[in-house]
């Protein structure tokens, strides 16, 4: 599978190169855009793999800009730019970019430069989704634990029987036991 690229560019001449470079590298350059173009029709339009922005030093408005691009269409980032200083490159890194790179990208370089930020893209991305998972797991357990504390604490149950209450009313009503915690909890009368 052919990866698609796309640059976004301010400096249309050293864009060039890069997209000779993509190419010989064996990535499909969908197009190239001025930052001041519609990435938002853009990302829709060729749904690219990868986004390299390519900014001689990147301005707080380019990363912001950045930043709600990748919220929206969460693709792999690279920043190519001439300087590099601790804060911008925090800056680059707090908005989503997979990779900062200082320097002309050498054309052997280009294929692992995409694949690296790649992988590193999808390993964050997995990660995020692994700690949203965990915390929903957390969030629904306290629950489950304060609806049964209420149950023993109104109806003089033990926790066991509390939670076979809750996993009973559950079924019943063929819902999942934090749904019935939940209406426990939302509820001041629950019942028998």
């Amino acid at each position: 599978m052919t990866v698609k690229v796309l640059i976004v560019d301010a400096r249309p001449e050293r864009s060039r190169a890069l997209e000779q470079a993509l190419h010989e590298a064996g990535f499909d350059v969908v197009t190239r855009a001025d930052e001041h173009d519609d990435l938002y029709a853009i990302m829709t339009r060729v749904t690219p793999d990868a986004v390299i922005i390519d900014a001689a030093l990147p301005s707080r408005d380019t990363l912001e800009h950045m930043g709600q691009l990748g919220r929206r269409f969460p693709k792999p980032m690279i920043m190519l730019a001439e300087e590099e200083t601790p804060n911008l490159t925090r800056e680059a890194t707090s908005v989503g970019v997979s990779a900062y790179v200082v320097e002309d990208v050498q054309p052997a370089l280009v294929r692992s430069m995409v694949n690296v930020a790649i992988a590193s893209f999808e390993a964050h991305r997995a990660l995020k989704g692994e700690l949203t998972k965990t915390q929903t797991t957390l969030s629904q357990r306290r629950t489950i634990e304060r609806a049964k504390s209420q149950l023993m604490e109104t109806h003089a149950f033990s926790e066991d029987a509390a939670y076979q209450w809750l996993r009973k009313h559950a079924m019943n009503r063929r819902l999942t036991i934090h749904e019935v915690a939940q209406a426990v909890l939302a509820s001041d009368d629950v019942g028998s």
